[in-house]
């Protein structure tokens, strides 16, 4: 390609996607990106700087645009350039989706799940790639390198399956949310009664902390579902999809132990293995629940995995992820009966009207995992180190399960 000819003649949209094809050929060398963006650098110069920035700016927007309306949200966006890109593309991804975020009034018009991500991941609606430039005072070639190289992996990117509104269906009156009305209250004393579970050094008060949260999570499952049937609410209408970002190391055992979580619960998985997502359909409060019991075996997983061992063979890779699939493993049979002991317990409550309640959700949550995916492949994992997964399994048989559907009687 003869870059300078290129960068001469063209306007900015084909100079913006003549960079971005050049990142995306695997047989592009960086020499080669870098003596294209040399000469984007000199044209730059040349030109109105102003005028350029904003048509190059306009570019780049529209390249997110699409990745949205293809089913990707903020977080996700954000946790897969971490995992695939140079840690410098992010200010760049960031200041993109502040301009898209001020562009469509986010803040305003996007669905609840949309704007909390945009308010934890702390995105600023009035900067963009030109305000970045500015501010950060990033050297131009980096700044074009860096740009291109992250808009090749964006436009790489497949489409996911659609569970939010797009932002082409937003409006500034948006649409009805969903009748699912979180107990605040309630799951912010579970959160803290997990939270002390978790940081007690002495067995016994952290057993208490979890038989009083594993006491409210499995109350507050129930009695919304027996709330849900007497109100006429429509399963099949309340079944919801989120999507849960999951970091290496050991991902395809994080993934182990949420599934574990999820199908004891009433929820359905799939894991999104080259991108390190997992989606997960359910009940909302049910979801709600999964995602608290996931984070709070997630700690003390990793908690139980320092105290493993400290010799050579217990600091290996292999082991340390057999022993977290071991621990994931043993953790579903655990939940799979508490499951049955809290169906027992909660038949003897509500007597025989909760089984067709309970049973009528399910075929909801079914149903629309079935029509979301309706094509999906299994996973096999196999393990290196028996040690490793029976050691993990023994710890898993002293983690407090402080979720799921079981009911710890006064």
């Amino acid at each position: 390609m003869n870059v300078h000819a290129l960068t001469r003649t063209m306007d900015a949209d084909r100079l913006m996607s003549a960079g971005v094809l050049l990142a995306a050929d695997p047989m592009t060398s960086g020499a080669a990106l870098r003596r294209f963006v040399d000469q984007v650098v000199e044209l730059e110069s040349r030109r109105s700087s102003a005028s350029m920035d904003g048509r190059c700016t306009t570019y780049a927007d529209s390249v997110l645009s699409e990745i949205f309306e293809r089913g990707w949200q903020p977080a996700e966006l954000i946790h897969v350039v971490k995992r695939r890109i140079d840690k410098y593309a992010l200010p760049l991804l960031e200041a993109l989706i502040g301009s898209h975020s001020r562009r469509t009034l986010a803040l305003t018009n996007a669905p609840d799940e949309w704007r909390g991500q945009l308010l934890y991941l702390a995105i600023d609606p009035s900067t963009d790639l030109v305000h970045y430039g500015k501010v950060s005072r990033a050297d131009p070639r980096a700044f074009w390198l860096n740009l291109f190289r992250l808009l090749a992996q964006l436009r790489l990117l497949p489409s996911l399956t659609v569970i939010v509104p797009l932002p082409s269906q937003w409006s500034a009156r948006r649409s009805a949310e969903s009748s699912h009305r979180p107990d605040i209250k309630t799951l912010n004393k579970i959160r803290s009664l997990l939270a002390k579970a978790e940081s007690s050094t002495f067995s016994e008060e952290s057993d208490t902390f979890a038989a009083k949260a594993q006491e409210l999570m499995t109350r507050y499952a129930i009695d919304s579902a027996v709330v849900d049937a007497a109100e006429g609410s429509r399963p099949d209408a309340m079944v919801v999809t989120r999507r849960i970002t999951v970091d290496n190391p050991y991902a395809d055992a994080k993934m182990q132990l949420l599934s574990s979580v999820a199908t004891t619960n009433g929820a359905k998985t799939v894991w999104y293995k080259k991108f390190g997502l997992i989606s997960i359909t359910g009940m909302p409060v049910d979801l709600d629940l999964c995602e608290l019991l996931y984070t709070s075996l997630l700690v003390q997983s990793a908690r139980a995995l320092d105290h493993a061992g400290t010799d050579p063979a217990s600091r290996s890779r292999g082991f340390r992820r057999a022993f977290l699939l071991g621990y994931a493993w043993r953790i579903r049979e655990r939940l799979a009966e508490a499951r049955a002991r809290a169906d027992r317990s909660a038949g003897q409550t509500y007597g025989s009207s909760l089984v067709p309640i309970l049973a009528e959700r399910d075929r909801a949550v079914t149903t629309v995992f079935e029509d979301l995916f309706p094509k999906l492949g299994t996973v096999k994992i196999s393990v290196s180190d028996s040690r490793g997964m029976s050691l993990g399994r023994k710890a898993a048989e002293r983690a407090d399960l402080t979720g799921g559907r079981e009911r710890i009687e006064e």
